[in-house]
Parts: C-alpha cells; structure tokens; sequence
C-alpha cells in the first residue's frame, strides 16, 4: 500500500471519529452525509489533476449550500477531483476539518471561514504542510489581518469577495428612495465578514441622510434569529423597514414575523438570494428589496487556487496574493426571477468553457474582463448566446 493511500485511510478514519462529514466527488451536490471518500474522475472527463478540497460550514443553507455547489462546479470544470467537507456549524471543527483535509492528500484548499479569530490559525497549519489555500466569499475584516497573510504565508493564495459595503449602501439608498426614516437591523455574529461591513454601508448612508437605525440584533443561529426579529418587531412596530443583513436567516426570520402579525406596512430589505424570500417576493408585498451576487466568490476563489496550482498565480503587481473585493451585486427583477431560477439557480453560474477560458489570465484581465462584468443581464445573455435561452424567454423577461 503506497504512502497516499495510507495518508487517506488515516484521514477518514480521523473523520469518522469527529463526526465530520466529507466527500470527495466529480458530479452532483455537496452532502452531509457520515465520512466517505472514493476515487473519482472530473467534469472534464479523464484523469484527474488533482484533489482540491473545500469547506462548507453547515447543510441545509441556501446561501452555504450555493456557495459549495459553485464552488465544486468550478473545480471540476478544471479537470480537478473536488473533495467536500461540512463544519456542521462549528468554528473548532472547521480547524480541525482542515487538518483532515491536508491529511488525506489534498493538493489545494478553498475555504470558507467566518472569524477573524481562524485566519492566521488555518493559515500556519496550510503553511506547515506546504497546501496552498484561498479565501471563498469571507475574508477579514481586519485588515491588518490580510496584510500579515500576504506578508508571512506562503502558502495564501487570495481572496475573493464581495463588496459588502455597497451591498448595505444600496440597501440604505433603496430605503431612503421609498422614504423610510426608521429601521432596524437583523444580522450575524458581531465581527462577521459580511455582515459588519453591510451594516457600516447601510448606517453610512442612512444615518448621514436623517435615518434613525432603531437596534441591532446579531446571532449566528437560525432559531434566535426567529426570536429576536419577533421581538425586535415587537419593541419597534412602527420602523419603516428590517435591514437583514442575509436573506436565507434573517430575511426569512423577518418574513415570518410580519406574516404572523399580517403587517403589511413594515418592509424588508435583504441581500442574498433565497428561494423562500424569491417567491415571496413573486405572491406577496412584504419583501421591497432583494440584493445578491448569487455566492460568485466560490468560482473564482477556486480560479485563483488553480492558476496558482498550474503555475500561473494572480498576483498584485507586487507579486503578492490577491485580494479580489469588487465582486458585484444585483438585485433580481421580479420578471426575470424565472430564468435566474432555472438557467442560474437550477444550473451553474458559469459555463465550464468559460470557467476553464478563466485559466491562465492576468489578474488584471480577470478583474476588468470577468468579476467587474459580472451581472444577472451578463450571465443571461451569456446562455443565450449559447442557445440555452430561447428569444421568447429573454422578451418575457424584458431582455433584448
């Protein structure tokens, strides 16, 4: 038995023993089901390249479960065995989710982490076993934190995110439009990397212009979520309108507190996208605004990871790791909903000729050429051309 395959059996044995839930696949869905890990071809076809492993931190999210699904779509397009792991919500599983990840022989790492707190940690262990990693949808909000990773690991490869801070400046701008002077704010974890920086671009803009944030509640678990948007509706049932800071939590919490209480006056305004809060937005009125980037980060931070692997890495002109954080953000018109569901949601983002096109780029023709012109409209247009769309969908969703 050779050495690689010693290292895999060890690794799985490890996960059984944590519990953690592992899967090393070329097709289908991420799962959450008891360790497993096999042999397995790309999307390519033929051999693979490589084992590419990535984390998703907990099942049964919207929002996590799209940014594993792109993520793995991007891997295999590349020719590369995708290997999935789930944190089952726990930032100390996460660490050691890593650790069993790099045991079993991976060659690269997509990673989502949530908390300043990990960076630097996951960041040595990477380092130690000489894997290259980068950073999928969240990265520090610190920023000395980033430059200490493009300083001292090697092994850091970049990070792609989006631009939270316009995601709640659009917000504000939308609530200050319909006129709405009160509001208050349904968010994750205090410090988390999405989260804090919406609610700094929503209080910007909103507070400079006369608006008055009435609270805050913050929580990382789904069921208080429920709890504190009841009660922060019921301490203020005369705000204008929920700023959640994401749709599949703290939007749906929101939703389901102004069903119970039939308010229709209160508004919701959200960012990322989420079935439930989708068709609510289709059947009824109490969801005004909807911004997202459909979870983009997880294809190209797993570009980013594979130039780096095949010798051709995207660096800064200083040839330090990228941190790539204009990824754009649209809101979805309720006439196009249908083809964002069954061309986007039900699909992939990208199509695997373009991502594999991705390969090789500059970091400079990748951010002017791909991430900045980045929009539902673009995506659309992109699986017309390639006669995915029919002319009579693109005119019944306002699309020439």
């Amino acid at each position: 038995m050779n050495k690689k395959a010693v290292s895999i059996l060890l690794a799985m044995s490890m996960v059984v023993s944590l519990g953690a839930c592992v899967e090393t696949t070329s097709g289908g869905g991420t799962s959450d089901s008891s360790a497993s890990a096999q042999n397995s071809t790309s999307e390519t076809g033929g051999e693979s390249k490589g084992v590419i492993g990535y984390n998703y931190f907990a099942s049964g999210d919207y929002a996590l479960d799209t940014l594993a699904n792109n993520t793995k779509h991007a891997i295999e397009s590349c020719g590369y065995t995708a290997q999935s792991v789930c944190n089952n919500g726990s930032l100390d599983q996460l660490v050691t989710d890593v650790e069993n990840m790099i045991a079993s022989g991976v060659d690269g790492l997509v990673l989502w982490i949530p908390n300043d707190s990990l960076y630097e940690t996951v960041a040595q262990i990477c380092e130690d076993a000489q894997v290259p990693f980068t950073l999928s949808d969240k990265v520090p909000t610190d920023k000395a934190i980033i430059e200490r990773l493009e300083e001292n690991y090697t092994m850091y490869k970049g990070g792609v995110t989006p631009d939270n801070y316009s995601y709640g400046v659009q917000m504000a701008e939308f609530a200050l439009d319909q006129g709405y002077e009160t509001a208050f704010i349904l968010a994750s974890g205090i410090g988390d990397a999405s989260g804090t920086p919406r609610i700094e671009g929503f209080r910007d803009v909103f507070e400079e212009a006369g608006g008055m944030v009435l609270g805050e509640q913050h929580t990382d678990d789904s069921n208080q979520a429920v709890t504190q948007a009841e009660d922060m509706y019921l301490a203020n049932p005369d705000a204008d309108c929920i700023m959640a800071t994401g749709a599949s939590t703290f939007g749906t919490a929101a939703l389901e507190t102004l069903r119970k209480y039939d308010d229709h006056n209160m508004k919701i305004i959200t960012a990322d996208f989420d079935q439930t809060i989708l068709q609510s937005m289709k059947e009824e009125d109490y969801v005004d605004f909807l911004i997202g980037d459909f979870l983009v980060s997880g294809t190209y931070s797993s570009v980013l990871l594979i130039n780096a692997l095949e010798g051709t890495p995207m660096t800064d002109e200083d040839g330090s790791a990228p941190l790539v954080d204009m990824v754009p953000a649209f809101p979805i018109p309720v006439e196009q909903q249908d083809l964002f569901t069954k061309y986007i949601a039900e699909d992939n983002i990208y199509m695997a000729d373009e991502i594999q096109a991705m390969l090789g780029m500059s970091l400079e023709d990748f951010e002017e050429n791909v991430v900045k012109t980045y929009s539902l409209e673009s995506r659309l247009q992109a699986k017309y051309d390639a006669g995915m769309i029919s002319d009579e969908e693109m005119s019944a969703a306002g699309l020439k």
